[in-house]
This record gives structure tokens, sequence and C-alpha cells, in this order.
């Protein structure tokens, strides 16, 4: 059976009119499937029985199964899954005034092997199918029951999405699409560490979305230490591949920075983002460190709204992300597939 969510419109299409010729059959199951999240063929009460059940021989609309979910006092929520293969990845949901937030994984493993970060501990796993990306985002519009609450999609999860281009670009055309899952670009974020080549390739193939990179460091030799992909593509060809990424008007890239206590929180890292930034439409996110099993601290919530103060002085505007889901290992950096959090 084949997993409906690594189906074009056209394969769908296609298939359907070989059991009813009628072509608005298409944009039914999409409705029901994108729209109303329905996990079952047999829900779809609009369309003949017959064909319900001729559909539910062909597509799974359920690829993968949940194994564990944890939720904190605020309300975050993690899914884990285990694929058809048996792989796991992790899902997160995290509640906003009125409604939320899905970080999505694109590979059940990471070969990254970034120091602050527990899904590159043991690197390894395999790029996900752009079905098993909309699968995920599915999965949380079933969990809250309406499209409309899950209102911003960010690729922070398990994985380096701009390794895994073909499905990411497959999967952003359906989320953007009325005919999908019709998210605004403008709520759509795709993070990376610093793949250089990707970012090139999404600026030339992709659409409209949000970027954001993972720098974390100020100077090379402090951020080849902390992300081994820095070696390969230190912060000048990083910076040049952003300054060539199209940004329009009153939007901006955001860098994200996980304060690291000793490490990147001094006056002269500040200064030197300042440096990095210049001309760049951009804002810096800045993030504790969270729990990792390398040892890494945050500074204190004192030093870190110095470390904010500090840029804000120089002209660069930045913001403290408030750390969600940290103790069911759900925050940035966290996530691992592991039943238990183990």
């Amino acid at each position: 059976m084949l997993n409906f969510f690594d189906l074009s419109f056209e394969e769908i299409a296609g298939r359907l009119s070989d059991l009813d010729t009628r072509p608005f059959r298409t944009d039914q199951v999409l409705r029901w499937v994108y729209t109303l999240g329905v996990d079952d063929f047999m829900e779809m009460t609009d369309m003949p029985r017959a064909l319900r059940e001729s559909l539910a021989v062909l597509w799974d609309l359920r690829p993968m199964r949940e194994v564990e979910r944890t939720q904190t006092v605020d309300g975050t929520v993690k899914f884990l899954h285990i694929l058809d293969d048996g792989e796991m990845i992790e899902s997160v949901l995290i509640p906003e005034e009125g409604h939320n937030t899905l970080c999505i994984s694109t590979q059940t493993g990471c070969t990254m092997s970034c120091a602050f970060c527990e899904t590159g501990r043991e690197p390894g796993g395999r790029d996900l199918t752009s079905g098993e990306i909309l699968a995920q985002i599915v999965y949380a519009v079933r969990y809250t029951g309406e499209r409309l609450k899950v209102r911003n999609l960010v690729f922070m999860g398990m994985g380096e999405p701009l390794l895994n281009m073909d499905s990411l670009l497959a999967a952003l055309e359906v989320i953007l699409s009325e005919r999908g899952l019709d998210f605004s670009p403008r709520r759509v974020t795709v993070s990376t560490c610093g793949w250089v080549p990707g970012i090139k390739r999404l600026a030339a193939e992709g659409p409209d979305v949000n970027l954001a990179v993972s720098l974390n460091a100020s100077d090379d030799v402090t951020r080849s230490t902390l992300m081994p992909v820095n070696r390969k593509y230190p912060i000048d060809s990083l910076m040049e591949a952003v300054k060539a990424f199209p940004v329009k008007a009153r939007r901006r890239i955001t860098f994200e920075y996980v304060l690291i206590e000793g490490v990147n929180d001094t006056r002269e890292d500040a200064r030197r983002l300042k440096n990095i930034l210049q001309g760049v439409p951009s804002k810096v996110n800045l993030i504790p460190c969270n729990r990792n099993y390398s040892g890494l601290k945050a500074p204190t919530q004192g030093h870190i709204r110095t470390f904010q103060e500090w840029l804000l002085e120089d002209g660069v505007l930045a913001t403290m992300r408030k750390s969600r889901g940290q103790e069911i290992g759900a925050a940035c950096g966290q996530l691992r597939a592991a039943v238990g959090g183990k």
C-alpha cells in the first residue's frame, strides 16, 4: 500500500480517474485529507462507498504510528513516531495564543554532529520522504482538530533540511498549495546549520519561505569547534550565500544563536556578530543552550539579557527565545527519537 502523502496532486488525480472519471473527486479527497485531516477513507461521506473502499486498498493515510506522546505543563507536546521501516522521528507542537507552531523533522538522524545537539549524538539514519514530512503536519492537524490551529511550520526538528532537498521541495509544494495544506509562505521557516549548496538551491528553486541560519559563533575557530560544517563552509562563504538569498520587503533572515557559557557570549562576540550581519536584513534569535549530553550550558538569564543589550546597542535586532519543552527533551537541540527520552 502506498503512502498517500508521497503522491503528487497529478498522481492522485490520475489514479482517481481510473476509478471515477469526474474531475472534482480529486479536490474532494484532498480537502478531506489536508483540510479536515481524516485518517480513514470511509469517513469521506460525500463519495460513493465503493470508491472509498477502493481507495482504502490503494493508499495509506496513516503511514506512521505514534509510539509515545509527552506534554509539558505549558502544553508543548512531543510526538515520537515510528515509520514503516522501523526508523523513528520526533515532532513538537508548541502552543501559542490561539494557534500552534509545529517543529518538523526531515531526517531520522543527522550527520552534522553539532556539539550542542542530541540528534547528531549518534550520526546515522536516513532522509524522510516528502510524504513522511507531510504526514507529521497532517498528524498535528488531526491532533488539534483543525488545520488553521496549526499556523506556523518550522523545519527545525531532526536532521538538516537542506541535505534532503528533493523531499523538502516536494513537501513545500503541498504545504503552500491551496489544494493542499494552504500555508502562507510567511508562516513557513526552513532552518539550516549552514549547508551552503542547499541555501543556493533553495534560493534558485524553492518557494518564498523564510530562511533561518544556525550561526552560534562569531569566529571560524569557535564555530568549527561547535559545528563541523563550518570547516567545509566557513562564515565568509556562508554569508556570501545568505546575502544572495532573496528576501522580500519587511522580511528578515533569522540567525539562531545558541548561547553557551564561556564559549560565545562575550562583548567581543557581540561586536563580531554586528560585523558579520552588516548589510543583511536580519534578526538574531538568542537561544539558551539546552541540557544535553555534551556538558555545555547556558549563561545566566541576566547575562543573556546583557548579550541582547550589547547587540541592540550595536544596531542588531535581537530577541530572546523562551525555551519550551526542555523538561521532556523537546527543546532546541534535544530531539533524538528515543523511547522515554533515553
